[in-house]
């Protein structure tokens, strides 16, 4: 039986204008795009979505649109954090419109860094506010805090809302230690493209994706083979994604995607401030590992 959020998810990025207003007819072919592959589920409102550069009312707009344009093909996960800290999220939590979505993916709250017993009541709080399931988000990058494993399998076995980890780290010695600790139904899901097949290897159930805003069937097709057990064919069938993964991040997440839909032809390139494009050395870097899948075009001005 397969298990819920399992697969490919792609951690949809949110297109801009080159003045900082909403792309919205990028954004439509960024979802049909996306919605018409062999993904499994959207990720909208994350932190490649750029959700903390959006005001509540333009989360609202930008959720409420890739609703519709999905038009029920895959299943929607929406971000949301801890900003306020507990008793603030919440409230924001029950006060949350959640028809036509899935689940919630949930990060610590920033900034704050709690310790382990207080992010362990801080998802048992929101986990008894939430109708739905809920993702947890290891991101020690963004939260300054990193979930310990003992924290996630006390989560996991404590509160059957929450379901699912995401885990946007290397280390592959705490993923085992979480894999071997939960329930099996509990998803263990990389938040991290280069490290997603590696952690598939030790039990891992599918991965939030950057890249596959660009490549969702190929990466899909890359899961799917890893899920059925045949992991180094999984990897072998991703080989040509190496060059771009190793330039893709550069200059931080969602400059480099963004630069990769705006050469393929689905969105501009510009993040919103103080997020920039990326730099003309960057794209060129891009470019080329693209160039070498003949993911683009050829370049025909000087």
């Amino acid at each position: 039986m397969t298990k819920r959020f399992s697969g490919l998810g792609v951690a949809l990025i949110t297109p801009f204008s080159d003045e900082g207003s909403i792309d919205f007819p990028g954004l439509e072919r960024m979802v049909h795009h996306v919605s018409s592959s062999k993904a499994h589920f959207l990720v909208v409102l994350g932190s490649t979505g750029e959700a903390q550069l959006l005001d509540v009312q333009e989360q609202r707009r930008v959720l409420d649109f890739v609703q519709e344009v999905n038009a029920g093909r895959l299943p929607i996960v929406s971000g949301f954090d801890g900003t306020g800290g507990t008793v603030a999220a919440v409230q924001r939590l029950k006060e949350l419109d959640t028809k036509g979505l899935a689940g919630l993916l949930i990060s610590p709250p920033p900034y704050i860094k709690p310790g382990q017993a207080g992010l362990i009541s801080f998802y048992q709080a929101l986990a008894a506010a939430s109708p739905l399931p809920i993702i947890m988000y290891n991101v020690p990058s963004r939260a300054c805090v990193n979930i310990e494993p003992q924290t996630v399998i006390e989560v996991a076995k404590t509160c059957p809302q929450v379901v699912a980890l995401k885990q946007a780290n290397d280390d592959m010695a705490a993923f085992q230690k979480i894999r071997s600790g939960v329930p099996q139904e509990f998803v263990m899901l990389s938040g991290d493209d280069v490290n997603a097949i590696p952690m598939m290897a030790l039990g891992g159930d599918g991965l939030v994706s950057v890249i596959g805003n660009a490549f969702p069937d190929q990466w899909a097709a890359a899961i799917d083979l890893a899920l059925f057990g045949s992991v180094k064919e999984a990897g072998q069938s991703l080989e040509n994604q190496r060059a771009l993964l190793e330039v893709l991040f550069a200059e931080g997440n969602p400059t480099g995607i963004k630069a990769v839909c705006d050469m393929i032809g689905l969105c501009g390139p510009s993040p919103r401030l103080p997020l920039l494009p990326a730099t003309v050395e960057h794209r060129n870097q891009l470019y080329q590992a693209m160039a070498e899948m003949d993911a683009v075009p050829s370049r025909t001005e000087g």
